[in-house]
């Protein structure tokens, strides 16, 4: 018993349809094909598909059974063709993304990838979120083909970068923190309270660059970060998108800075990475959006 393609298509055309006249309609048919389609697929299978007992013809429980089966069954043609189509025009089959959440806006990263989906619907993706070098560090040792990071003054070699935007960074603490109440505060105010830090496995804790305070908490997260000052723990600097709709943190008056401050934000690639058309699409497209960022 072998169904072909177009006896499923036919039998999936007049479910959604209603009947055999709206299926043929649907694919460009006569309804005495899409009902001969149909018949030579019950005799195949040896029981009706339809109930024709009525005006509409129904589907049998037989019928019902199937029809789960058989639009798996097209779903993944469908995808099997895109995916002929994808290799012919040398798309990716995979792209791993390393993504620091302190340096580009995660809304922002959603409507890219929502386009992505749209072009490249057989690329996989994975996305690791990564803090501190980690972004880059992964890129050097081949586990990631891109990096999103905060940029750093001297990457490895063999690591390639391009400065595409800026993310805004403030001095912030928790409403009911002590510093909350200073209508400005300088380096020696800072230097009496916690400072939240970020960090990531390899580093560990940061403490020799960092002249602001010595009182000093780490976290590989930026959700913790921004917990911890919520909750009042200490004073972090914070990228402003990751706070701007939270009432519980505030904007600290800083003597020794503006109250905002920019970040310069890299894309990181190898040397030896080879992007196919999606990876240098989704390049291109963290380009364009990073200039309306900047």
């Amino acid at each position: 018993m072998n169904f072909s393609l177009e006896q499923l298509e036919a039998f999936t055309a007049a479910v959604e349809n209603g009947s055999f006249s709206g299926a043929a309609r649907k694919l460009g048919k006569a309804q005495s094909s899409i009902s001969g389609l149909i018949t030579n697929m019950e005799i195949d299978a040896g029981f009706d598909l339809f109930d024709r007992s009525s005006r509409s013809p129904s589907l049998t429980q037989e019928g019902k059974i199937l029809l789960r089966e058989i639009k798996a069954v097209l779903k993944s043609h469908d995808h099997l063709v895109k995916k002929v189509d994808s290799l012919i025009r040398q798309v990716d089959n995979e792209i791993k993304i390393a993504f620091d959440e302190l340096s580009f806006p995660r809304g922002i990263l959603l409507k890219i990838l929502t386009d992505f989906e749209s072009k490249f619907p057989t690329t996989s993706l994975l996305l690791m979120n990564c803090s501190h070098n980690e972004a880059y560090q992964l890129v050097q040792n081949g586990k990631a083909d891109l990096a999103i990071t905060l940029a750093v003054q001297d990457y490895p070699e063999g690591v390639l970068f391009k400065g595409f935007a800026h993310v805004q960074y403030s001095t912030v603490v928790g409403i009911d923190h002590e510093l909350a109440n200073i209508p400005a505060v300088g380096p020696e105010e800072l230097a009496q309270f916690r400072h939240i830090r970020i960090t990531d496995s390899e580093s560990g804790f940061r403490t020799y660059d960092s002249d602001l305070s010595t009182n000093i908490w780490f976290t590989d997260t930026s959700s913790m970060m921004v917990d911890l000052v919520s909750q009042g723990f200490g004073w972090a600097e914070l990228p402003i998108h990751l706070f701007e709709h939270r009432a519980d943190i505030k904007r600290l008056t800083t003597r020794h800075q503006a109250v905002s401050f920019t970040q310069n934000v890299d894309m990181v690639w190898s040397h030896d990475a080879s992007l196919g058309i999606a990876g240098e699409w989704l390049v291109d497209e963290f380009s364009r959006i990073g200039k309306t960022l900047i």
